[in-house]
């Protein structure tokens, strides 16, 4: 996530999750038609462009200790060689790198600013990694047209067709606050986009902007055109389908890649109801990017480009920032890895998307409440005592995870829950959640339940399986089946107990499309 550009936020009131990522006009999807093509028609090849982008294996990259500017004033060439190796090292075959007007020379760059870049591509090339350009960033004198066109020229010419240069994106998500809808802009970005194409002589041009309903305003606004529109994706697991296929309807018949995504694993912007603590968002981190990079793979848009290689160092950046804006690393800062790097390593060597997310209660996790299962969020966390059972499970005893003690009612159950790896569903379809549930002096109610959301994250209706019995029970199948309802686009797992003075223990959950 660029520095300027916006923190995501997971908000939710009852059971309403939004985004600041996310518009609010997004359609859900009712089944991959032309949106899953990326740039062609069920009847159409993908184009050459879309078939190239499917290939890159990217990632963004500033060095631990020297972000945005500070890469280029703080020249650790050899660091950035080795950082370089361990992309390689992760299936990478590509990697973002972001040019400051203000620290390269503008209007003309000077020679020590043209060598490093020049370093830094044979570095890259060196690895196997092609380099996406970012120009003009934190530029805003898009009055000095003239000027603008003399630096892209400058910086481009050294590199005109190059190979070794994987696209270059114009300038970062102009659709901020600060720059969308202002028509000095876009007569920039008229002036520009063609200049930079004829400049870079068949490498291709992008446009990057944060919401699919941008690429519609900017495409409305201009009267040129990008090679293809780099969605930068920070919004919920649950919403990136939705929000994915929105974004190629909206650049049809131009191909879309998601260019930055990202979770932060220190800070404010965790979604509601995660255990706090470290072990916690690094395991939700991981999570995200299963959904993320599977709903990409499934857009047949390819792998969606991490934001980014390392957590930044306390100074690594120019100026102060929020605390997650420095934790949205695949790596620590100190270069040991975090789960999710396995993900996405697993993903660039083309291993595909494990579908997991705990269902057997398998990966604990240490949080301020105490050992609980990872990736699950608590709802009403105050009303009952979650926790980890490390010596019941249902098949093995890996564990499970136990609600005892809860308050509630039928409206607020508190319970367990989780987004799926896969959320995305067809209105209209039969879809099936079954836990095994056990219960020692249960009373109330505990159900499982599969929740239906639309595709701004407003929750729909859900369906409930029967409840336990009370007492004491032997391991009971749970079922909740329910068609998914008209404007549905993604679906959650609940694991809910009510009124319960006793504990249920819940264990080996699965999500499924029914056949019946």
């Amino acid at each position: 996530m660029k520095r300027d550009s916006r923190r995501k936020l997971w908000l939710r009131t009852g059971l309403i999750i939004a985004s600041v990522a996310v518009v609010t006009s997004v359609a859900a999807p009712s089944a991959p038609s032309a949106a899953s093509a990326n740039g062609h028609t069920e009847n159409r090849p993908p184009s050459p462009l879309s078939q190239y982008l499917r290939t890159l294996r990217l990632i963004n990259y500033f060095p631990a200790d020297g972000g945005w500017q500070y890469m280029w004033t703080r020249w650790e060439p050899h660091q950035i060689e080795h950082d370089f190796a361990v992309m390689a090292s992760m299936g990478a075959n590509a990697v973002r790198v972001t040019v400051f007007p203000d620290v390269m020379g503008f209007p003309t760059p000077s020679p020590v600013m043209q060598s490093r870049l020049s370093q830094i591509i044979d570095l890259a090339d060196a690895h196997g990694l092609k380099v996406q350009l970012s120009l003009f960033d934190q530029f805003t004198d898009f009055a000095d047209i003239p000027a603008s066109l003399t630096w892209a020229r400058e910086i481009l010419a050294p590199l005109s067709g190059s190979s070794r240069v994987a696209f270059i994106d114009v300038r970062n998500e102009l659709d901020a606050p600060s720059t969308m809808g202002d028509a000095q802009v876009y007569r920039w970005l008229n002036a520009l986009l063609p200049a930079v194409k004829d400049d870079a002589h068949g490498v291709p041009a992008s446009l990057s902007v944060t919401a699919p309903a941008h690429i519609s305003a900017l495409r409305a606004a201009l009267r040129v055109q990008p090679d293809f529109w780099d969605l930068h994706y920070y919004a919920s697991d649950g919403l990136a389908y939705a929000s994915m296929a929105e974004a190629v309807q909206a650049a049809a018949p131009l191909p879309v890649f998601v260019g930055e995504t990202g979770f932060a694993t220190a800070g404010s912007g965790s979604p509601p109801g995660l255990p706090g603590g470290e072990p916690s968002l690094e395991a939700y981190q991981a999570h995200y990017y299963q959904a993320v990079e599977q709903a990409a793979l499934s857009l047949g848009l390819g792998a969606a480009a991490p934001w980014t290689l390392y957590d930044f160092t306390p100074a690594a950046i120019p100026s102060r920032q929020q605390p997650d804006q420095y934790a949205f690393g695949l790596l620590h800062s100190d270069g040991t890895p975090k789960p999710a790097a396995d993900v996405v390593r697993h993903v660039f060597r083309g291993a595909g998307v494990s579908a997991d997310f705990n269902s057997d209660f398998s990966q604990a996790v240490a949080t301020p409440q105490g050992e609980l299962p990872a990736i699950w969020r608590l709802w009403e966390p105050d009303h009952a005592r979650f926790a980890l059972d490390p010596a019941v499970g249902h098949d093995t005893p890996e564990g499970s995870a136990r609600i005892c003690g809860s308050g509630g009612g039928d409206a607020s159950m508190p319970a367990f829950y989780t987004v799926p790896v896969r959320p995305q569903i067809v209105p209209g379809s039969q879809y099936r959640v079954t836990a095994w549930v056990r219960g020692h002096q249960a009373t109330g109610a505990t159900v499982v339940n599969v929740s239906w959301f639309d595709a701004t994250g407003v929750f729909i209706s859900g369906t409930d399986s029967p409840s336990l019995g009370s007492g004491d029970t032997d391991w009971t199948e749970l079922e909740a089946t329910g068609v998914a309802p008209p404007g549905a686009a993604f679906a959650e797992i609940w694991l809910k107990s009510a009124r319960n003075s006793g504990t249920v223990w819940f264990d080996d959950v699965t999500w499924a499309r029914s056949t019946a």
